[in-house]
């Protein structure tokens, strides 16, 4: 079966799920999408790979706006991934967006085209979207890293050779990442996977454990804390679809809390 025959296959049983009343999506008011005031610039803020005031380390100072952001992503250097890549992968979606996504970082695909999520995890992400009224037009999608963390970068042509982004490279890139969220502001973070999900908490325990459970996280140069919401990579669930009632409770739930007023 084709790639696109099996995406097929499982976006028609998610929707036969939600037809058969095995999962089900409690009715809500339609999310309000209008866009958000912009974010006055603020004062330039240093922020350190663990989100600290005045790190020693090399950190990113203040944008006011994520295009210059996304120019300071395009040029750093700060750890081996940014002379292994292709391209920079900063975000996609909208700067007013309610809830921003995070996953862990770039594959081989996303790598060559410059946009998370655009392989099959990324169509599923897309589909699952649409379930619950939304689009990427209408969230922003991130990652934690901004460069394709390759097995052996000699070789970027090679399938199947991704891996997860070492703590240092995290570390590294935490500050860009923390920089998108102040600019964006969104009432909401969903992170995608156990990786994304230990980066922001800064924990160790299991995406199994953490998924579904409602957390707040600090981020410097904001007021007040973010709900945060775990839930499994759509990877995981193209690789066990028995974690899809996992997945539509985890979305039903924040569909729930972006219809509060």
């Amino acid at each position: 079966m084709s790639d696109a025959q099996e995406l097929l296959e499982l976006a028609r049983s998610l929707r036969a799920r939600i037809e058969d009343g095995d999962i089900r999506l409690a009715p809500a008011s339609p999310v309000s999408l209008s866009p958000k005031p912009p974010t006055p610039p603020s004062e330039p803020v240093s922020l350190s790979p663990k989100g600290e005031r005045g790190g020693v380390r090399e950190s990113v100072v203040a944008s006011t706006t994520l295009e210059s952001l996304k120019e300071q992503v395009s040029a750093c250097k700060k750890c081996p991934l940014g002379g292994q890549r292709l391209n920079a992968v900063f975000g996609v979606g909208s700067a007013q967006a309610e809830v921003m996504f995070v996953g862990e970082g770039p594959g081989y695909q996303e790598d060559r085209q410059g946009e998370p999520f655009v392989g099959r995890a990324g169509q599923l992400l897309d589909d699952i979207l649409r379930a619950i009224g939304l689009s990427r037009e209408t969230v922003y999608i991130a990652n934690v890293v901004k460069c394709h963390p390759m097995k052996d970068p000699g070789d970027p042509d090679a399938r199947g050779n991704d891996r997860p982004p070492t703590p240092k490279e995290m570390e590294a890139c935490m500050p860009y990442l923390q920089e998108q969220i102040r600019l964006i502001a969104p009432r909401v973070i969903v992170t995608l996977g156990n990786v994304a999900t230990k980066a922001l908490l800064r924990e160790e325990t299991g995406i199994s454990r953490l998924r579904g459970q409602w957390r707040e996280l600090a981020v410097p140069g904001m007021a007040a804390p973010l709900r945060l919401l775990p839930t499994y990579h759509p990877a995981a669930l193209l690789r066990d679809p028995g974690l899809k009632r996992d997945v539509w409770t985890d979305m039903k739930n924040l569909r729930t809390e972006l219809t509060k007023t």
